[in-house]
């Protein structure tokens, strides 16, 4: 049998071949499609309440001296104290440079101290970042098993001792589930 070289079977060919690309555009495009349609795959932190695009979020907790408190903020955890949100030293919000809408708000009132809730700092090293805590006088807890298996958190608590952790994600490890926030500082 002798290969059909003639001008129709390269004719032929091409249109195979323009199909099949044609085929896998549309494929790959089809997947896009539906990879990005799911809110399951894409971006939680991005969904907001009926729909919304989140744009950032606020923290508040409640202090005893807003001065001292947004100065503990800048130097331990290197916030930047954003002016012109903060009627200081009543109210002030710090934040991180790279992270200007994620913001952490002190106000200064009673009570103070924030129960059970605490805001998460996420790190790319938490052994680094517990560490410089430590050098600088922070008391941090032994790191923890947020409960995957893969989610590390280091508990600590501002001087009013309102809820603070550190969390590395991605980070396999056997440690012990975590308990309750060292801060634990309310009786419900």
């Amino acid at each position: 049998m002798t290969p059909n070289n003639g001008p129709h079977s390269t004719k032929v060919n091409h249109t195979k071949a323009h199909r099949k690309l044609m085929t896998a555009i549309i494929a790959l495009f089809a997947f896009t499609f539906v990879l990005f349609g799911f809110s399951g795959v894409t971006s939680p932190a991005f969904a907001g309440p009926g729909g919304t695009y989140t744009t950032g979020w606020l923290i508040r907790f409640n202090v005893s001296n807003g001065g001292e408190a947004a100065q503990w903020y800048e130097e331990k955890l290197d916030m930047i104290v954003n002016d012109e949100s903060s009627a200081f030293p009543y109210y002030v919000q710090l934040y991180y440079e790279d992270f200007p809408e994620t913001q952490i708000g002190l106000s200064q009132s009673t009570p103070v101290q924030s129960g059970k809730a605490t805001a998460t700092i996420a790190v790319d090293d938490i052994e680094e970042a517990v560490g410089n805590l430590e050098e600088q006088g922070v008391e941090v807890g032994p790191l923890c098993n947020a409960g995957d298996g893969y989610t590390v958190l280091a508990f600590f608590c501002d001087p009013d001792g309102n809820n603070l952790a550190l969390r590395e994600d991605g980070f396999p490890n056997d440690f012990d589930d975590c308990g309750s926030p060292v801060c634990n500082n309310c009786d419900y």
